[in-house]
């Protein structure tokens, strides 16, 4: 039986000295943030192969190299061309980055059926920030 309360006791203390938290998202604005909506000839390579993974299904993800940090948006495979991806918001708290996003549809004139993998790309001074995102 003591054996059996210093392994309960041991497991508790190890999950103090864990480290183990959970942080709270300040929602708060600070400011706003500038950004750079990143042209397809302009993707790097680990951008590119990004897109290319996970084109074909609603994503979003941020990737940051040593001076930049990219928020990426891929609403999956549509129907038709002239989707456009709009942003409405982009700024920082104490401890995140928001980005809200629009997805809107093609105007007229786009009957024809052609697959495509509408995506916007991102690009903000490097941070360590959690991404949160938002539509709407």
């Amino acid at each position: 039986m003591k054996k059996y309360k210093m392994l309960f006791l041991i497991l508790i203390l190890s999950g103090f000295l864990g480290g183990c938290s959970v942080e709270k998202i300040q929602r708060e604005k600070k400011r706003q943030v500038e950004f750079t909506v990143v042209p397809e000839m302009e993707l790097t390579e680990p951008v590119k192969k990004i897109l290319e993974e996970r084109k074909k299904a609603p994503f979003r993800v941020s990737f940051s190299d040593q001076q930049y940090t990219y928020i990426i948006i891929g609403y999956g495979a549509q129907k038709y061309a002239g989707y456009r991806i709009r942003v409405k918001e982009l700024y920082e708290s104490d401890n995140a980055i928001f980005i809200k996003t629009e997805f809107q549809g093609p105007k007229g004139g786009y009957e024809q059926e052609r697959e495509t993998f509408p995506y916007l790309v991102v690009k903000i001074e490097y941070t360590d920030k959690n991404v949160i995102f938002s539509e709407g």
